[in-house]
């Protein structure tokens, strides 16, 4: 297996070569990861006749969504796609209550608030977001659960490998419906059916505008900085309904198993693996991580690294706009286990600092970065 991770800025887009030529591709990242890095590989993948079996949108933020959006409005697929894993506005079944005239004034102005004056102007009937791009390219939309919610715990085959969905659970998809329901009801919106092909792209931008409370490492870091301390720092849960909605897997093939956190709640990942693995089975072994949300403390938790066992772990940033990831996930994931890699698809500053004799001592444990800048992060396992 290889997980190539791509630079997404301070987003997502992972290509999985989980058995040869055959792919799985998590998120997008942005416009620009897009164009400069997953499409170059998307058409050496088909020239060589390989497929990407299933693309997995995590979840409706820009920096996982943008790409996939972008691959989806070309004139005709780089190469060929089974299937697409997201859970839209239809699975998610707020309504209103307004005639369709009415209707339309509102749908608009969802949109527009997101709507930067270079971007091209929403439609009130032709959408120009994931949900109707999927419909347009008539691709298998969730067939694992026959296009219902992709939640977990749940578990299945596909193709040569077996998935375990850890997230969302029921919770979270509640907590956002809760969130679009304020939504709805701040624009006027009550009770009334209407299309869902024509609320896509109000939910997608709408709720694209729920901000998380980040934790934020803000001091510069310090060789003085103890990691045992920096271990005590609280913890605080993740507070976005958008991230806890995210789509979180275990990737089980060739003996290999691998967990993707997307930007996935503490919390819901360890309800599920207890369930999956078994509670007294803790700490459970995977051959690689992805770190939740690029390495925020507030979706990786003491209690989660504790109960994942593990010789590599994944950060997917550049550390723009959040500072991440949180020094104190890195103690923990320092001080917890024997030998160990971090994999960085940029080399940032804390990976320099992190390379100190001082923080060798007594922990045995390497930073690999990119050999060149710009082309992200290979893992070979």
């Amino acid at each position: 297996m290889r997980i190539d991770v791509l630079p997404a800025q301070n987003g997502d887009c992972i290509l999985v070569e989980y058995t040869p030529n055959k792919y799985i591709l998590v998120d997008g990242g942005y416009v620009d990861t897009y164009r400069n890095y997953l499409l170059p590989k998307l058409k050496s993948i088909a020239e060589a006749d390989g497929v990407v079996d299933v693309i997995v949108v995590t979840h409706i933020d820009g920096d996982h969504i943008s790409g996939i959006i972008k691959m989806l409005e070309e004139e005709e697929l780089p190469l060929r796609v089974g299937e697409i894993w997201y859970n839209g506005y239809r699975h998610v079944q707020s309504v209103a209550m307004v005639s369709e005239e009415k209707e339309t004034v509102v749908h608009k102005n969802i949109c527009k608030e997101l709507q930067k004056e270079e971007t091209k102007p929403i439609s009130a009937r032709q959408g120009c977001t994931l949900s109707r791009l999927i419909t347009i390219n008539e691709l298998p939309w969730n067939s694992p659960v026959a296009g219902g919610i992709m939640k977990g715990p749940l578990s299945f085959s596909f193709g040569e490998a077996t998935i375990h969905i850890l997230s969302p659970n029921q919770e979270n998809i509640d907590e956002l419906e809760r969130l679009w329901r304020k939504r709805l009801i701040k624009d006027g919106l009550l009770n009334k059916a209407h299309s869902e092909e024509f609320w896509d792209d109000a939910f997608e931008f709408g709720l694209s505008q729920d901000m998380p409370g980040f934790h934020y490492h803000v001091k510069p870091v310090s060789m003085s900085f103890d990691l045992q301390n920096m271990k005590d720092e609280p913890y605080t849960s993740d507070s976005s309904a958008t991230n806890g909605s995210s789509i979180a897997f275990v990737l089980e093939t060739d003996g290999r198993r691998v967990l993707f956190l997307g930007d996935a709640h503490a919390e819901t990942i360890i309800n599920s693996l207890k369930q999956l693995y078994g509670q007294d089975k803790a700490p459970y072994w995977f051959d690689a991580v992805k770190l939740s949300h690029h390495g925020s403390y507030n979706n990786n938790s003491p209690e989660l690294i504790g109960i994942i066992a593990t010789n590599k772990w994944i950060v997917s940033t550049n550390g723009d706009k959040y500072n991440h990831p949180d020094m104190a996930t890195l103690a923990h994931i320092i001080t917890c286990g024997e030998e160990k890699r971090i994999y960085f698809n940029y080399s940032l500053p804390v990976c320099e600092k992190m390379r100190d004799d001082c923080y060798h001592k007594d922990y045995n444990f390497e930073i690999v970065t990119p050999e060149e800048e710009g082309n992200g992060i290979q893992i070979e396992l």
